[in-house]
């Protein structure tokens, strides 16, 4: 799937949505739309050294999710004719800025989110060893 770079923008709380085009024609006229919304959130600029979040490091937690973790989103509609396709493709993007914008630029988005991936990380891990 190729992607290509529709936006950049920088959130209130600093970190960089960049958001893709990676539609592809289907057959004939048609086309599978799709719009991804990604976020990568490098651990160590998001973490204090300390944080209160059950007495973990952010080294300890890079050593459990890598460097980054990724935000992403993918919006998709199926079997659109040529003639509508930006039509479409516009309506996915203002429809996801319009309901995730506020969400994703909160204070405390890339944290949570961080401490989300840990605690599904350990979950899997700890799922694996039973």
């Amino acid at each position: 799937m190729t992607e290509k770079l529709v936006k950049t923008i920088t959130l209130e709380n600093n970190q960089v949505l960049k958001l893709y085009d990676a539609s592809r024609k289907i057959a004939g006229d048609r086309w599978q739309l799709t719009f991804i919304a990604r976020i990568e959130i490098p651990i160590s600029d998001t973490l204090s050294v300390e944080n209160d979040w059950e007495m973990m490091t952010a080294d300890e937690i890079e050593e459990v999710l890598g460097k980054t973790v990724i935000f992403e989103q993918k919006r998709e509609k199926f079997f659109i004719d040529e003639k509508e396709k930006d039509n479409v493709f516009k309506k996915l993007y203002v429809s996801f800025l319009d309901n995730s914008l506020s969400y994703l630029s909160h204070a405390d988005f890339a944290k949570r989110f961080v401490f989300q991936k840990y605690k599904q990380k350990m979950s899997q891990q700890s799922w694996n060893h039973t």
